[in-house]
This record gives C-alpha cells, sequence and structure tokens, in this order.
C-alpha cells in the first residue's frame, strides 16, 4: 500500500477508526495487505465504509476537515480495489 496515496489512507483510517475495525487499522498501519484473509477484511470493510460516508455525506460532516462525499467513496473503493486486484488478491478475495 506503498504507493496509494496519503489521503486515500487517511480517509480508510478515519473510518475504521470510526467503525472500530481493528483488522484495518491493523493492515493500513503496516501499510501492506499480505494475505487473503487482509484482502477480504479490506473489501468488506469498504462497503461499510461506503455505507458510512453516505451517511456522512447527507449529513454534511465534516471528515479530516473537509465535507466528505460520496464520490470520496467511489475513489477510495476503485483505488483499493485496483490495488487489491494488482498484487493478486482480486478473484480469491471474494
Amino acid at each position: 500500500m506503498k504507493n496509494i496515496h496519503q489521503p486515500i489512507k487517511d480517509i480508510m483510517s478515519y473510518y475504521a477508526s470510526k467503525l472500530s475495525n481493528q483488522e484495518v487499522l491493523d493492515i493500513l498501519q503496516k501499510n501492506s495487505i499480505e494475505s487473503k484473509r487482509e484482502a477480504k477484511d479490506i473489501l468488506l470493510f469498504l462497503d461499510s465504509m461506503c455505507i458510512e460516508i453516505s451517511k456522512d455525506a447527507q449529513n454534511n460532516t465534516l471528515v479530516l476537515r473537509q465535507p466528505i462525499k460520496t464520490v470520496d467513496a467511489e475513489k477510495v473503493c476503485d483505488i483499493i480495489e485496483d490495488y487489491i486486484e494488482a498484487i493478486g488478491y482480486g478473484n480469491d478475495a471474494n
């Protein structure tokens, strides 16, 4: 995950903390996805994160000092899903 831009990781970290998802926080902390299980944990988290972002966007919630938008969730998902595919866990994670 070293090539993932920091704002993407910051949004993921914010929502992993908000959702008390320690598995995702651990993956973000070590800055890499190293197994099929971790890839699956991230993909499942993305679904939960998108739901939370949708709620926050409707409520005009500030996330990391900026209003969060549903397009932010789409960007995060696209980038992380592409990353998981590129490291070889795309088909196996599901």
